[in-house]
């Protein structure tokens, strides 16, 4: 797992993975529903609904691929799901600062002396 999917990357493969799942199931749909008595058109639409099922099965199992990818990537810290912006990095360093100095409160006993 060397190389790391971008995030445009992943939306592009989210977005084709769902369009694939709509497209198979309206397949599907449409084959199901058309009504015919030769031998022949039943033979072809029950061909066609393998197929389509087959694609759908496949789309599923490229979206769990895809889902198990992102879950390794966000476990070992090199996806960025969140993103900070300057002011969560402005908060962030604010409670970076008063978590210091409660901590130097503590440690220098103040906090303790004017409680007593």
């Amino acid at each position: 797992m060397d190389s790391q999917p971008s995030s445009k990357a992943l939306h592009y493969r989210i977005n084709t993975n769902i369009s694939q799942l709509l497209q198979r199931f309206e397949n599907i749909m449409a084959t199901a529903t058309t009504e015919s008595t030769s031998h022949t058109s039943t033979a072809v639409e029950t061909y066609q609904l393998d197929v389509e099922s087959t694609a759908l099965v496949r789309a599923a199992e490229d979206i769990l691929a895809l889902t198990r990818t992102m879950k390794e990537t966000w476990l070992f810290g090199k996806l960025d799901t969140l993103g900070e912006d300057e002011a969560d990095v402005k908060r962030r360093e604010e409670l970076e600062m008063n978590a210091a100095a409660i901590q130097k409160a503590i440690e220098d006993g103040g906090v303790l002396k004017a409680a007593k």
